[in-house]
């Protein structure tokens, strides 16, 4: 066969996100013909689909050596240096391009990407804007533009270019989902007649009709419907859950590891250094309220949240856990104990916050507690606790984009087996670290919430500030997360004790999760 049929045909692949096979399929012409830098170019975007950066860096790297001509290799590089988290050099590599190439929308939207990633929003906005404008309205820049415009909490604005994709692309499933977030559909009904019908649509494949189905639950939900809204949400997780066939095992394996390592752990003699910031850990359940709490906390006018971010995590992969077990001898070691630390703070340190006080409300990091004792003793941990069934609904009701941490959420089964590993290990470290790590009741929260606030800012060190008791009017921080839509309004209670509706559905479920302590 011709070769550029050959290329053809890993590009056809790569596009369907068929990786393992673009992987392989490049690997063997790079054999026989190693010198064509659109190869290790297509090879290099099947390793960053597939999280392995350093891969991808070395593919791409090579790509621009056999091509300087090629700007496409150049953007995904520094896309690999950003997910690296060498945040430097891509930001280098992007002001270096654009200076180049200054028309070049889909440059432009990856530099809006990057400032995302970097939390300088303005100047993300600001790019999207123009890369939308060079590009004659592309579809997916509008869907980031959207995005961002969520995230800031300018709400009409996103809806708006929602409406303006659906309109254009009648199929697109993550539009209708986050359209859904934003209309209150006892006022409003046009959109779930279209989502219905789009429901019914033969030729959607399984995902997108999965994703459709959480948007009509949560319409019928405000219409106060929870026959049907449990019925469209049940569809909704059959259908997604069948195409990820999510294992608990590596969880598992990850839990067991981690509480093995610290029974009987004692941190080695190593002098402490001094941290510019105070960070504060909000961390536990995801739907247990830990957004909310970013939010309040964030309104101080000492403290900035940073959202969910992955640098603990990734600091502690790379150092600390190889294959979901901890390395014992690495965290006994000096050397790792310091780059570890100054690999966080670096990516902190990289966001040129003024606040004395970093908010890192990254719900799964209650993984991470012994760890974040052993090399942030100073810090602060809040671990967020709510109703079990509440919370259980509110992870079955809701569609989570990210598979990687949230695959187990989309069957009943594994959630109550991921919350009984999460009862286990919090209870642990609880008894292991007693006095620091405080509990938030998020039922006691939104119940009493003069009384609360007041106790997490004496919690965290932090000075009354006012402006907490107005966390909806916060706009220092973003919100990626499903409670981006709930976390800009006043506290309210209407969410406590939801799951009474749907006890006749969930019932059983509920039963089990009343036996976990």
């Amino acid at each position: 066969m011709d070769i550029n049929k050959k290329i053809d045909q890993i590009n056809y692949k790569l596009n369907l996100k068929k990786y393992d096979e673009t992987i392989t399929d490049c690997q063997k012409l790079i054999k026989v013909h190693p010198n064509i830098s659109l190869l290790y170019n297509f090879l290099g975007l099947a390793f960053q689909a597939k999280g392995k950066h350093k891969d991808s860096f070395e593919c791409f790297t090579k790509a621009i050596d056999l091509d300087q001509k090629d700007y496409a290799p150049k953007i995904n590089l520094a896309n690999s240096c950003m997910y690296l988290n060498d945040f430097l050099t891509a930001e280098k590599i992007f002001n270096k391009l654009i200076l180049e190439k200054p028309n070049n929308f889909l440059l432009i939207a990856n530099f809006a990407n990057f400032k995302k990633k970097i939390k300088d929003f303005k100047s993300a906005v600001e790019l999207y804007e123009d890369a939308l404008k060079k590009s004659n309205n592309h579809p997916s820049i509008m869907n980031d533009l959207a995005k961002i415009y969520l995230n800031i909490g300018q709400f009409e604005k996103s809806k708006k270019i929602y409406e303006e994709i659906i309109a254009k692309f009648p199929l697109s499933a993550d539009a209708h989902i986050s359209l859904s977030r934003l209309i209150n559909y006892s006022e409003e009904q046009k959109h779930l007649k279209t989502m219905i019908d789009l429901y019914k649509n033969s030729k959607l494949d399984e995902s997108p009709k999965g994703i459709i189905a959480f948007g009509i639950s949560k319409a019928f939900e405000d219409l106060k419907d929870f026959k049907m809204s449990f019925s469209y949400f049940k569809s909704a997780n059959q259908l997604i859950d069948k195409n990820l066939n999510y294992n608990l095992n590596n969880d598992q394996k990850l839990f067991y590891s981690i509480k093995k390592t610290f029974e009987n752990y004692k941190k080695p003699e190593i002098e402490e250094q001094r941290m510019d910031k105070k960070i504060i850990f909000v961390c536990g359940l995801p739907r247990s309220g830990t957004t909310l709490v970013e939010q309040i906390l964030s309104s101080h006018k000492e403290a900035i949240g940073i959202g969910e971010v992955e640098y603990l995590e990734k600091a502690i992969q790379k150092y600390l856990i190889q294959d979901n077990k901890v390395l014992l001898q690495n965290l006994n070691n000096v050397e790792v104990n310091t780059n570890f630390r100054n690999y966080y703070l670096k990516q902190i340190a990289i966001l040129k916050y003024k606040e004395n006080s970093i908010v890192d409300k990254t719900p799964h990091n209650f993984r991470w507690i012994g760890f974040i004792k052993n090399f942030f003793p100073n810090s602060k941990i809040i671990l967020c606790k709510r109703n079990l069934k509440d919370n259980f609904l509110s992870i079955l009701k809701n569609y989570f984009a990210s598979h990687k941490h949230m695959g187990w959420s989309f069957n009943p089964k594994n959630i109550i087996s991921y919350f009984k590993m999460y009862s286990d290990l919090t209870n642990f470290w609880l008894n292991k670290y007693t006095d620091s790590i405080y509990v938030l009741d998020y039922d006691k929260l939104v119940n009493d919430k003069e009384n609360e606030i007041k106790l997490l800012l004496k919690k965290c060190d932090l000075p009354w500030d006012e402006n907490c008791f107005s966390h909806h009017k916060n706009k220092k921080s973003t919100i990626n997360t499903v409670s981006i839509i709930q976390a800009r309004k006043p506290i309210y209670t209407s969410s406590s004790n939801l799951s009474d509706q749907y006890q006749a559905y969930l019932g059983d479920y509920f039963k089990e999760l009343s036996a976990i302590d």
